[in-house]
C-alpha cells in the first residue's frame, strides 16, 4: 500500500513538472529560444547542406536538426558568431529560429484574459515595478490544485512558489484541491499565467503562498479544522513571512463576535500583525445578513460589485444582489468594501468538485469562472500583498485604513446622492492605485483595543442602530452632512436603477480616467467632509458592550424579539437572549463553508 501510494505521488509530481515546463514555454514572449545570455538557436541556410554544418561547427555551433528542403540547419548559435557566418560565401541566411503559431487561437488562447486586474487598476501598479514580491499570502480554504499558474513565478520558471502546505482535512503532504474553490481564490491572487490580453492574470503574481486546507472536497469544514488552520498560520507566520490571510470562507453568526470562537481566531491573528481578508457573505442583500466572520469587526470585510461585462465603462456597474449587507448583530458597519466579484474568470482543475457540477462554467483547460464575495476578497487580498511589497512596515490597521480610505463611493452623479448605503457599499470600491501609492498616514478600528478585547477586559458595539421612528438604519453620532441614501438606510436593494451613477473619485492617481467622474463632484467633495476626513470613527467601535445594547436603548427596544429581528429570522427570543448574554458557539459542531453557489448576475 505504502508502495502504491509513493508511485502515485512520484507520477504527480512529474505531471506537475511536465505541465510547468510546458506552460513556462507557452507564457514566453514569442521569439528565439533563449539558451544562454550569449547563444541563440537560428535557421542557417546555404547552397551545399555538408558545408553548412561544417561552416556552422567551425563557429562554435551545434547542430540540432538536418532541414534538407533547404540545404540547411537548425542551430545552436554563439551570438558573436553570426555576423561571421552571414559573410561566409556559401550561406544563403542565418535567421532567428522564431515561434509561429496557427491562423486560429495563438499559442496563449488556454489563458484567458481576466479583467478584474484591469478594474481595479492592479496593472498600474504593476507598472511602477510592484508585483507583490516579498510578501506570503495564506489561503485558508479548500485546497490549492496543481495547476502551473500557482507554481511557477513570474519569471516563468517553476520555483518554490508555495512555500508550505498544510491539510487539516485528509493531511496530505503536498498541495491538492479537490473542491476547487480554495484554487480558484488562490489564482485570483497569485495567477502567474500569462491572459489573452498579455497580462498576468493575477492581482499579485510575484507573491509566495501558504496553503491551509481545512474545508472538505464540498466546501464544508467544522469550526475546529478552521481555528486550526489559523492558529497554524500564526505559529509560522514568521518562518514563511505571511503578512496577509484569506479566509473566503462563511457561518451564520449567533453570538456576538468576541464570543465567537473563529471570530477569536481571526482576531489573535489580526494582533499578531497577519492583515486578515474575510468575504462578506452570499446571502445579501437584505440588512443584517453578515456571516462570521465577516462580522467581525477588526478584519477587513469585502462585498461584491459586478462591471456588468463593460470593464471599461465604470457607469453601469452594480452592487451584485448576492452580496451581504450590514449592519451586524453588533451594530458595526460591514463590509468595509466592494470589489470585482462576478464572472471572475480563475483557476481550477477540471476534475474537482465545483468544476464537474457546473460546467457550462468552464472557460479553458484549466480556468473556470464563479461569482461570489470569497473572490472580491480574494481580489483585495491580492491588493493588500501590492500595498505591503511597497510599504512592508504598514500594519493591519494601517492596511484597512488605506483601502477604505481611497475606496471610491457610488453616487449619483446629478444629485450627489448615494446610490447604496453605507451597510452595501462600506466605502466604496477598492483603488489599488491609490490604496498602494497614496500619502496616507492613519489607522482603522480607531477607539478599539484588540488585545484587551481577546482578554475579556472590553468588549465593543458599532455605530448602527435601527430607528424605528423612521423605520431606518441609521449610525450614531454627526454623520448628517451627507445622509442622502448613505448614513440612513431603509433596507431596500433598488440601489442605482433609476438614477445614473457613478463611481466618485478625485483623490489621486485615477481622477483623470474615467469619463463620468474625471472632472471632480463639487458638490460632493465639499458637502462630503464628515466621511472623507473622519471615517475612522465609525468604522472604530462606539462603546463597550454591556450586555443588554443598553447604550442603544435609543433603537433597540425592539431587540426582544420584532424589528429588526424579525427581517433577519432571527425573531426567535431563545436566540436574543443567547445573544446578549454572549452566548458562544460549540467549535466543534458548529460548521463553516465556501459561501453558497449564486448564479452570475
Amino acid at each position: 500500500m505504502a508502495k502504491h501510494k509513493m508511485k502515485i505521488i512520484i507520477r504527480q509530481i512529474t505531471l506537475v513538472i511536465i505541465l510547468g515546463l510546458i506552460f513556462s514555454l507557452a507564457s514566453s514572449p514569442a521569439g528565439a529560444v533563449s539558451y544562454g545570455s550569449s547563444e541563440g538557436q537560428y535557421i542557417v541556410s546555404g547552397y551545399d547542406l555538408d558545408q553548412v554544418i561544417f561552416l556552422v561547427e567551425k563557429y562554435n555551433g551545434k547542430v540540432t536538426s538536418q532541414l534538407e528542403i533547404i540545404n540547411g540547419v537548425a542551430a545552436i548559435l554563439p551570438e558573436d558568431s553570426i555576423a561571421l557566418l552571414k559573410a561566409e560565401p556559401g550561406i544563403i541566411s542565418v535567421y532567428q529560429n522564431a515561434i509561429v503559431q496557427t491562423t486560429g487561437k495563438p499559442y496563449w488562447y488556454w489563458n484567458p484574459a481576466t479583467d478584474y486586474v484591469d478594474v481595479t487598476g492592479s496593472d498600474l501598479v504593476w507598472s511602477e515595478g510592484n508585483y507583490g514580491k516579498g510578501v506570503t499570502v495564506a489561503i485558508v480554504d479548500t485546497g490549492i490544485g496543481w495547476i502551473p499558474g500557482l507554481f511557477k513565478g513570474i519569471d516563468g520558471r517553476l520555483n518554490a512558489r508555495i512555500v508550505a502546505w498544510k491539510d487539516f482535512v485528509d493531511k496530505t503532504r503536498i498541495p491538492f484541491d479537490p473542491n476547487g474553490h480554495g484554487s480558484h481564490i488562490a489564482g485570483i491572487i497569485a495567477n502567474t499565467d500569462i491572459g489573452s490580453d498579455f497580462e498576468w492574470n493575477g492581482v499579485a503574481p510575484g507573491v509566495q503562498l501558504v496553503g491551509v486546507r481545512v474545508l472538505n472536497h464540498e466546501g464544508f469544514g467544522t469550526y475546529e479544522q478552521v481555528i486550526k488552520g489559523i492558529d497554524w498560520v500564526v505559529k509560522n507566520k514568521d518562518k514563511y513571512n505571511v503578512r496577509v490571510m484569506n479566509l473566503s470562507l462563511v457561518s451564520t453568526a449567533t453570538s456576538p463576535y468576541w464570543s465567537d470562537p473563529l471570530n477569536q481566531a481571526v482576531m489573535a491573528a489580526w494582533s499578531k500583525g497577519i492583515v486578515v481578508v474575510v468575504a462578506a457573505g452570499n446571502g445579501g442583500s437584505a440588512p443584517m445578513t453578515i456571516g462570521v466572520p465577516g462580522n467581525n469587526p477588526y478584519a477587513i470585510t469585502v462585498g461584491a460589485f459586478t462591471d456588468n461585462h463593460t470593464p471599461a465603462n465604470w457607469n453601469d456597474d452594480y452592487i451584485t444582489p448576492f452580496s451581504a449587507a450590514g449592519p451586524t448583530l453588533d451594530g458595526f458597519v460591514k463590509p468595509d468594501l466592494v470589489a470585482p466579484g462576478a464572472h471572475m474568470v480563475s483557476t481550477m482543475m477540471p476534475y474537482s468538485y465545483i468544476a464537474m457540477k457546473h460546467q457550462a462554467n468552464k472557460v479553458g483547460a484549466n480556468y473556470f469562472s464563479m461569482a461570489g464575495t470569497s473572490q472580491a476578497a480574494a481580489v483585495v487580498s491580492g491588493i493588500s500583498a501590492l500595498m505591503l511589497s511597497q510599504h512592508p512596515e504598514l500594519s493591519p490597521n494601517q492596511v484597512k485604513y488605506r483601502l477604505m480610505y481611497t475606496a471610491l463611493p457610488w453616487i449619483d452623479i446629478n444629485s450627489t446622492e448615494a446610490l447604496y448605503s453605507i451597510w452595501q457599499q462600506g466605502t466604496g470600491r477598492v483603488n489599488a492605485v491609490d490604496a498602494v501609492s497614496a500619502d496616507l498616514i492613519g489607522e482603522a478600528n480607531a477607539g478599539m483595543d484588540i488585545n484587551a478585547d481577546l482578554a475579556g477586559q472590553v468588549h465593543y458595539e458599532g455605530y448602527s442602530y435601527y430607528d424605528e421612528t423612521t423605520g431606518k438604519y441609521r449610525l450614531r453620532g454627526d454623520f448628517t452632512d451627507w445622509d442622502g441614501k448613505y448614513w440612513a438606510w431603509d433596507g431596500g436593494f433598488g440601489a442605482w436603477s433609476g438614477g445614473f451613477g457613478a463611481w466618485s473619485g478625485g483623490f489621486g492617481a485615477w481622477s483623470g480616467g474615467f469619463g463620468a467622474w474625471s472632472g471632480g463632484f463639487g458638490a460632493w467633495s465639499g458637502g462630503f467632509g464628515a466621511w472623507s476626513g473622519g471615517f475612522g470613527a465609525w468604522s472604530g467601535g462606539f462603546g463597550a458592550w454591556s450586555g443588554g445594547f443598553g447604550a442603544w436603548s435609543g433603537g433597540f427596544g425592539a431587540w426582544s424579539g420584532s424589528e429588526p429581528w424579525a427581517e433577519t429570522g432571527q425573531a426567535d427570543p431563545a436566540f436574543v437572549q443567547n445573544f446578549l448574554s454572549g452566548q458562544p458557539v460549540n467549535p466543534r459542531t458548529a460548521s463553516t463553508a465556501v459561501g453558497i453557489w449564486v448564479e452570475e448576475p
